[in-house]
This record gives structure tokens, C-alpha cells and sequence, in this order.
């Protein structure tokens, strides 16, 4: 009996996985303006974040679709695994900019390793002309 009692909890932490959650928890993030600097921020919690290529390189955990709409993503810190994220960029195109952050969460002693993936969405609406 004593031995059901012991291993018991280990069976359940071992059953536990890393799950991420977000901020903001919201799909759809601030609405941009072309020609106006634009800046958001992502934070992803749950553990510590890792994002690696084929090859095993660490890269960013996250892009941004189209490219070329004058909005680029990088972390918050010089940290290659950090858990922030900032959107920043004057826009230079009108559209619906899609924002894909994807990657891992490092498990430990009693936690597997989980996996994320969210996709954001920003809209680019066309800002004042001047005469």
C-alpha cells in the first residue's frame, strides 16, 4: 500500500504538460495607420520559451505576413529566449498583417516540453494625405 502511495503523485506530475498562455489574449491586436509609427507587444507565459530551425539554431518565434508592409518583429531583450515580443514599424501598405508566434516551452523534472502556436491580426488602414 505504501508503494501505491508513493508512486501515485508521481504518476500524475508526470503527466502534466507546459501550456502557454498570451497577452493579449485577443486574436486581433491595435489597428495601424500608414505613415504612423506603430508599436504592440506579446508576452507569452508558461515556461521558458524556445524556438530552433532545422538545423537546431535558435531563431525568432514568431513572423509576419506579408513582409514588406514597413512592420518587422524582434524580441523585447537582447535574450534569444525571451518571452516578449514587440511589433514595431511606420506601415507603408494598407491591409490585414498576419503575426504568427510558434515555438516550444522547455519542460522539466515533472513537466514535458509543450508547443505553442497563435496567429495575431493587424489591420493597416490608409492614413491622412496632406495637400
Amino acid at each position: 500500500m505504501k508503494k501505491m502511495i508513493l508512486l501515485f503523485p508521481l504518476l500524475v506530475l508526470s503527466a502534466c504538460t507546459q501550456h502557454a498562455e498570451f497577452i493579449p489574449e485577443n486574436e486581433i491586436l491595435n489597428d495601424a495607420t500608414t505613415g504612423k509609427p506603430y508599436y504592440g507587444q506579446i508576452n507569452i507565459f508558461g515556461g521558458r520559451v524556445l524556438s530552433y530551425n532545422e538545423r537546431g539554431g535558435q531563431v525568432l518565434v514568431g513572423d509576419i505576413f506579408p513582409e514588406n508592409t514597413g512592420l518587422y518583429l524582434q524580441y523585447c531583450d537582447e535574450d534569444e529566449m525571451s518571452d516578449c515580443l514587440k511589433i514595431r514599424g511606420i506601415p507603408t501598405k494598407e491591409g490585414v498583417v498576419k503575426i504568427r508566434v510558434y515555438g516550444g516551452l522547455a519542460g522539466g523534472m515533472f513537466l514535458k516540453s509543450g508547443e505553442f502556436d497563435k496567429t495575431y491580426t493587424i489591420t493597416i488602414k490608409k492614413g491622412d494625405v496632406l495637400p
